[in-house]
């Protein structure tokens, strides 16, 4: 029986994302909210606040997805991995808002 690499990746990353952990974000951490050129520091979910570091790690290792809740629908958390030296960050893709809902989360 001849294995088709192809098939084997495409049914390997479909069982990846039905066994990936996902979580609910539900506040951030920010030096200064108002300031539109500082990031994220930190993020609450599942009742703890973990730094930004940790939760790039893991959606980066593809073991775990985060999300936040805006007009009724689960919006994907995603990694920005900016040109040489900006740090990564977190965002949402806009919705109906056209804003990030991230930063419209309460402060943790």
């Amino acid at each position: 029986m001849e294995i088709n690499r192809e098939q084997t990746i495409i049914k390997f990353n479909f069982l990846k994302k039905l066994f990936m952990i996902h979580h609910q974000i539900t506040g951030i951490r920010k030096p200064d909210r108002h300031s539109s050129h500082e990031h994220i520091t930190a993020v609450r979910y599942d009742g703890f606040v973990w730094p930004r570091e940790h939760v790039i790690k893991l959606i980066t290792a593809g073991t775990d997805a985060f999300y936040v809740v805006g007009g009724g629908q689960r919006i994907p958390v995603r990694v920005i991995r900016p040109t040489f030296p900006r740090q990564p960050f977190l965002e949402t893709l806009p919705d109906r808002t056209q804003k990030d809902n991230l930063l419209s989360l309460p402060e943790c």
